[in-house]
Order: structure tokens, then C-alpha cells, then sequence
């Protein structure tokens, strides 16, 4: 009752002043075991209008029990499961709007369209014979995904508008616009972490910290998701992360960086069973939610004289992880984007 009455308070303030502190914003939905951070967005400039193109690419295509990794034929000899999940492509194109209202404020909007495909084996269990293995491809699932508006402020620890020392905080909500109900061929929900949306209106809260001792730039944030039943039932695990960057000026137009990520997921649950198989691999919910550790190198291009225009590089991969159950567990992930701002 008090989770969701917290929810109901913050998803009303969120809609209620959308123009003064609130407008829009960046989404730090999990991913693959991934979050987006708000990190690039606690440098504010008043009147700034900025709009970012966001390419990334995740690779799942390995099976940890625990923290440790294990092989699709230990899964096939265990017998538990007859549909399991051998690799998983997650794409994401994102278009993100940020505007800093004036130097205390700024508000940002952030629209993913997602694709997802998965290649699975599926077995069949024929009497006296075993068990038989099938290849089998989902058909890609490629929609809009779940828009998130958030809005920031901008406490300067010095005093003033000195833009040394600032601390961040942000409030947020993730929408239900992408759907969440998609089926397969069978008539029954595809999986729950295929669909391009949760269904679901997600608080976001973050807290962010930035350092400029140029030409270092040292920034901090935590972030959590604090999730809600959809109306079929099913509640994604509320998500906690924390980022450490570090950045550095070669040159005016040349940066590099370097990340950590903690992030920790809770278990999803699903109430009413209906995104729930226990002969699948992907739709037993005991096989959601951990704990991850990821690093993330990057450059930042500049290749203009005016410095409108920003090129991000980054890949993240994750050096520790510890999951509930059996999953499979990102390698990867590439992310680039371009930055315009006006």
C-alpha cells in the first residue's frame, strides 16, 4: 500500500508540473542489464536546447546460474526446461530532447523504438526416445518503446552559478507507450523482456553529482526505478544503479572516458500467470533479477569549429554478475550517438 500510494504522489506531481520543473526526459530503463545515465545532462547552459540520435546494441548469448556460466547442453541435461533461449539481439534507436529552462532547471524527454529478435531451441519429448531439439527464430518484435519525461535541479555547491561543484536531482516517470500485450503464434504473450514495453508507470529518481577540474571532469549518479504492476498482472523488478565517470579533455574537441556501473535489479512477479511457462526458460519468473558490475570506456568528437555538435563512442560489458536462477546475460553492448544542440 505504500509503495504504490508513493507511486500515485509521484506520478501525479510529474504530470501535474510539466512546465515549471518537470517537461520531459532522459530514460534510464534497464537494458540488458545495462542503464542509460543522465550523467551528460547535469552541465546546464540556460536557454540550451540540445537533441541526441541514440544507436545502441546489445548481445545476450550466454547462460549464468548464479555467478556462474553454464552451457545450453547443462541446461538441455537438467530436463527442467524444453524452450530455451540461445542468443538475443536488443536494438535501440532513441531520440532524446533536453532544454535547460534557465540554470536551475532543465527538463528532458527521451523516445525509444526498439527491435528485438531471439533464436531459441525448443525440445520435444517423444515417449522412449528422449528428448528432440528444435532450432527456432522469433519473428523480430520492432515498436516504440516506453517514453520517459523527467525534469532536473541544478544546486551549485559553491554558490551562485559557479559550474565547478553541482548536485543534481531528478524526477521522473516512465510511460506505458510501448505495448506490453504483443503475441505469438500460439495466441499467449511472447515473453515479457521481448516486449517492447512494460506496460507499466515507472517513477524515476536520481541524484547526481559533477566535479569540473578541467581538464578532468569527475561525475557520480544514483538512479531508481521503482516499478508497477501492469494491467495484466506483471511487475518488472525495481532497479537501483550507480555510476562513477571520469572524463578527460586531450583537446577542445577530443574527450575521453571511462565508466563503472553497479546495478541491481529485484525479481519480476507475475501475479496472474499470464506471461508465465515454467517449460520455458525466459518466462519462469525465479529466472529474473541480480546484480551486475559493468565498465564502459568511450571518446567524445567534436569535428566542428563551434562545438554544436558532439559524436559519442561507447562499449560496455559487464566484468561480474550474480543472477536469480538461470539467464542469459549480456556480453556487450555498443552504444553511439550524435548530439546537436541549438
Amino acid at each position: 500500500m505504500m509503495k504504490r500510494n508513493l507511486v500515485m504522489i509521484v506520478s501525479f506531481l510529474v504530470l501535474v508540473f510539466p512546465v515549471r520543473a518537470y517537461a520531459a526526459g532522459l530514460c534510464c530503463q534497464v537494458s540488458s542489464g545495462s542503464q542509460e545515465s543522465l550523467l551528460d545532462s547535469t552541465l546546464p547552459e540556460s536557454g540550451r536546447f540540445s537533441l541526441q540520435l541514440l544507436y545502441s546494441f546489445s548481445m545476450m548469448d550466454e547462460l549464468k546460474e548464479g555467478s556462474s556460466t553454464v552451457s545450453l547442453q547443462d541446461v538441455k541435461n537438467d530436463g527442467k526446461y524444453t524452450k530455451l533461449p540461445v542468443d538475443m539481439h536488443m536494438i535501440k534507436y532513441t531520440l532524446n530532447a533536453v532544454y535547460d529552462i534557465n540554470d536551475k532547471f532543465t527538463a528532458l524527454i527521451s523516445v525509444p523504438y526498439v527491435r528485438n529478435t531471439m533464436d531459441m531451441e525448443m525440445g520435444m519429448r517423444m515417449m522412449g526416445m528422449g528428448t528432440t531439439w528444435m532450432d527456432h527464430t522469433m519473428t523480430p518484435i520492432q515498436e516504440l518503446g516506453d517514453v520517459t519525461v523527467m525534469g532536473l535541479y541544478h544546486y551549485y555547491l559553491k554558490g551562485g552559478n559557479v559550474k565547478t561543484d553541482i548536485l543534481t536531482f531528478g524526477l521522473g516517470v516512465k510511460t506505458p507507450t510501448g505495448s506490453a500485450t504483443l503475441r505469438g503464434s500460439s495466441g499467449k504473450f511472447i515473453h515479457a523482456h521481448m516486449q517492447p514495453g512494460t506496460g507499466s508507470w515507472d517513477p524515476l529518481f536520481s541524484l547526481m553529482y559533477s566535479k569540473d577540474m578541467a581538464p578532468f571532469l569527475l561525475q557520480t549518479d544514483l538512479t531508481y526505478q521503482l516499478t508497477t504492476r501492469n494491467r495484466d498482472g506483471y511487475e518488472f523488478g525495481d532497479s537501483f544503479a550507480a555510476n562513477v565517470i571520469g572524463r578527460y579533455a586531450v583537446t577542445s574537441f577530443f574527450n575521453i572516458s571511462a565508466a563503472v556501473t553497479y546495478l541491481h535489479v529485484n525479481s519480476a512477479d507475475d501475479r496472474d500467470g499470464n506471461y508465465t511457462d515454467l517449460t520455458s526458460l525466459m518466462d519462469d519468473p525465479d529466472n529474473t533479477g541480480g546484480d551486475s558490475i559493468w565498465l564502459s570506456p568511450g571518446i567524445k568528437v567534436r569535428p566542428f569549429q563551434n562545438n554544436l555538435t558532439a559524436i559519442d563512442l561507447k562499449v560496455q560489458f559487464p566484468v561480474w554478475e550474480r543472477v536469480n536462477g538461470i539467464q542469459l546475460v549480456s556480453t556487450y553492448r555498443i552504444l553511439a550517438g550524435v548530439t546537436f544542440n541549438f
